[in-house]
């Protein structure tokens, strides 16, 4: 039920800053120590020109997936690595890219990291995805290139000032390290939460992300931020996590600000509270908490003035349509869509061109199918697929659209060409699940589908492989044939 998950360690000022609080950018160019440079890396000057750097007005150039090439060069400019790793089919980490990391707000911090891409289903990225599995899309990382520390985790979307918050922070944890201004004992608690949270250990991350919060004053606006991080944490640590969750989520619900980290924060709550109420129908703090919930989401999208990007506000909107259907509202669940199929045709006709267009195709796709409007989505993706022949995007999602429209010669020939147009990374696991059910809508066997589809899976590195998954498509194979 997340809408995204916040997680940044180390963020000073995160929610609030501007120029005053912001790092001059003398001091953010300069060295920490007169150390050395490294005489294995190559200087800025005579890295690639990033073409980037001439159309983004924040001027960020970015090394793309070369993690050793980063390293050399945070190790010689005496300065940490920025990480986005990111997939092409992840709409949030499009929007990021084509809306928030150009943005001129991040020109003052441009030169204080090395900024590293990783597209995470390259094969070439294997050995990074082992080493920084991601829990979520977008994972923006912080690591000290000296010693491969984590110096700050953000997971999903930030605007302009938080990102820069956040790069300011890891610039700071670096030089801490190095005989700079020492961190607060909050803000080292947090990213000792952050590293237990990359370890998958859920218990040990809320644990850290709940004493980082006692410590942080309700003046701060980092104490949202680590609550919000509390609550995912809880939210992914079983049954007692869950009850912890909905304790959290009626004692800070009401002090939790309109904006996106408050949202998140209520989607967050609101889900642990609907598997309480699934596991437990009597738990009435529970169903209280999905009440309050769900009416604060509803105030928050009502509010145009409330500081979301559209792809949150997206996001806020399924999120609550959802909780609507779940609770009986179907009338308020398609009046939320209606409002977010609006937010997103509006988004998608102001783009400057059809790639900063499709930022949104993954969100529309999803709200014209919960509206029964599949001849839409067919048409946006048809004419997608024209405009961005060499994506495998459009056809794989005008594949399960043809799907759910029982076109299923069509759906086979698209999610064809899709597969013909993949890598071998996470996401062609899901596109042959979906050729896999097109077959069986047919009648026609999907033994050869499943044995790809497990072969990919099992040829994953190991934080993206899925046990469960790999498990329900054995037995499958198992099952005998229908005749």
């Amino acid at each position: 039920m997340k809408i995204r998950s916040i997680s940044s360690a180390l963020v000073a000022g995160l929610l609030h800053l501007g120029c005053a609080g912001s790092m001059a950018p003398k001091d953010s160019q300069a060295p920490d120590s007169p150390a050395a440079a490294s005489p294995v890396a190559a200087s800025k000057a005579e890295l690639p020109q990033d073409p980037r750097e001439k159309h983004w007005a924040s001027q960020i150039a970015f090394i793309d997936d070369d993690y050793a090439r980063a390293k050399q060069d945070g190790t010689a400019q005496r300065r940490p690595i920025f990480i986005d790793s990111w997939a092409t089919w992840c709409h949030t980490c499009l929007s990021m890219r084509s809306f928030v990391l150009p943005d001129a707000g991040l020109r003052g911090v441009k030169d204080s990291v090395t900024w590293l891409s990783i597209e995470t289903e390259q094969q070439k990225n294997r050995a990074f995805v082992e080493k920084f599995p991601a829990e979520g899309l977008p994972t923006f990382l912080i690591v000290d290139p000296d010693d491969e520390q984590i110096l700050g985790r953000w997971l999903g979307s930030g605007s302009t000032n938080e990102m820069r918050g956040f790069v300011e922070a890891g610039v700071a944890a670096y030089r801490a390290k190095r005989g700079g201004p020492a961190q607060s004992e909050a803000a080292r608690l947090q990213r000792m939460g952050d590293v237990a949270a990359i370890k998958g250990d859920a218990a040990a991350s809320a644990g850290a992300y709940r004493k980082a919060a006692e410590l942080t004053p309700k003046s701060d606006s980092l104490r949202s931020v680590r609550l919000d991080l509390l609550a995912g944490a809880l939210s992914h640590a079983h049954a007692d996590g869950q009850a912890a969750c909905v304790e959290l989520g009626n004692a800070e619900l009401d002090e939790m600000p309109a904006n996106a980290v408050g949202a998140d924060f209520a989607a967050t709550v609101a889900g642990c509270a609907q598997g309480r109420v699934e596991t437990k129908r009597d738990d009435l703090k529970a169903k209280g908490l999905l009440g309050r919930a769900t009416a604060r989401l509803v105030a928050m999208t009502n509010d145009p003035s409330a500081p979301f990007s559209v792809d949150d506000r997206s996001d806020v909107q399924a999120s609550l349509a959802e909780l609507q259907k779940e609770q009986g509202d179907e009338k308020a669940s398609e009046a939320t869509l209606r409002k977010r199929e609006k937010l997103l045709e509006d988004a998608a006709a102001k783009a400057p061109d059809a790639e900063t267009a499709a930022t949104f195709d993954a969100h529309r796709t999803d709200c014209y199918v919960a509206l029964h409007e599949l001849d839409k989505a067919e048409q946006m993706l048809g004419e997608r697929e024209k405009q961005l022949p060499d994506d495998y995007n459009p056809p794989a999602r005008l594949a399960r659209v043809l799907l759910e429209g029982k076109k299923f010669a069509l759906a086979e020939a698209q999610v064809d060409r899709a597969l013909a147009l993949m890598t071998t990374g996470p996401r062609r696991v899901g596109i042959l699940g979906l050729k896999a059910r097109i077959l069986a809508a047919q009648g026609k066997p999907t033994e050869s589908v499943l044995r790809e589809q497990l072969s990919v899976l099992r040829a994953l590195p190991s934080p993206q492989r899925r046990p469960q998954a790999e498990a329900d498509i054995e037995k499958q194979l198992a099952a005998p044939a229908k005749s």
